[in-house]
């Protein structure tokens, strides 16, 4: 566990950035929270399954070369992880590295140009001390496969009687491992996981998504019903970059989140990505 425990007391030390669509947006400002969804109902339907079917590959790869103690412990978490999702969720909402990429707008844009809030790590305080634990993204197989080994062996030493904080912790982290094509996108993600049958489940939230009925958990922003400032404001490909910029400051005025003449405010930055959506 001690090598889990390391990887989730990274932070990051730059802003980060959460693509969204203009009703994205305006809710985001609005409430001052962000949905973090079902790691099942993500873009990429295979998200946390990639993980899963990592633990499976190792636990098989360990049944066929070794021989010792740990074997019926292997079978039996061989034949729980399929079942993981019937018992547990776990809640995601992503961020960037990067503030302009393309592969995001056209994922996150919709029918128009979408825009990247630009977010420091102090934003992130509110979500952790509402349960939630930011981690950057695994897209290196070797150090993928060295944190599900990590995994198996924490399910192991403990004979298989893992406490719910070991289980949220291996949770976490195979919620942070993705498919090494996707390392351009240099993600980090806010992560919840929830056991279903808890008292806390009743804090699930539901909206329609591409596949019907996606289940959400909201993720403050800001502390004690304060109001949202992000760093920045990213503008996404647009056929009128300088109309929606327009927009885009009379809603920062309108909203008290930008004065005129201030030293310091949000910054308003229009794509420089050649793409049309």
């Amino acid at each position: 566990m001690r090598l889990i425990d390391e990887f989730l007391q990274g932070s990051p030390t730059t802003t980060l950035f959460h693509y969204t669509s203009a009703r994205g947006l305006l809710g985001i400002l609005d409430k001052g929270n962000i949905y973090a969804s079902s790691a099942y109902h993500l873009n990429d339907s295979m998200e946390f399954r990639y993980a899963i079917e990592l633990m499976v590959e190792q636990l098989r790869v360990r049944l066929n070369f070794e021989k010792g103690p740990w074997n019926t412990m292997y079978g039996q978490l061989l034949e729980q992880l399929p079942s993981t999702a019937k018992d547990a969720q776990v809640f995601v909402a992503s961020f960037s590295e990067e503030g302009d990429l393309l592969s995001q707008w056209m994922a996150y844009s919709g029918p128009s140009n979408g825009f990247a809030l630009g977010l420091s790590p102090e934003h992130f305080e509110a979500a952790r001390a509402a349960g939630f634990t930011l981690v950057r993204c695994v897209y290196d197989r070797t150090r993928q496969v060295e944190l599900a080994s990590a995994a198996i062996d924490a399910f192991c030493q403990s004979d298989g009687e893992l406490n719910e904080e070991a289980i949220n912790k291996i949770l976490i982290t195979a919620a942070a491992l993705k498919h090494p094509g996707f390392v351009r996108e240099a993600e980090w993600r806010l992560i919840k996981p929830l056991v279903l049958v808890s008292s806390e489940s009743r804090r699930i939230l539901f909206r329609e998504g591409r596949l019907g009925l996606v289940p959400y958990l909201s993720a403050p922003l800001v502390l004690h019903g304060g109001k949202f400032v992000p760093n920045a404001i990213h503008i996404g490909p647009s056929g009128d970059a300088s109309a929606t910029e327009i927009a885009v400051n009379t809603l920062l005025y309108a909203r008290g989140l930008k004065q005129f003449f201030a030293t310091s405010e949000v910054k308003v930055v229009p794509s420089s990505t050649p793409y049309r959506p």
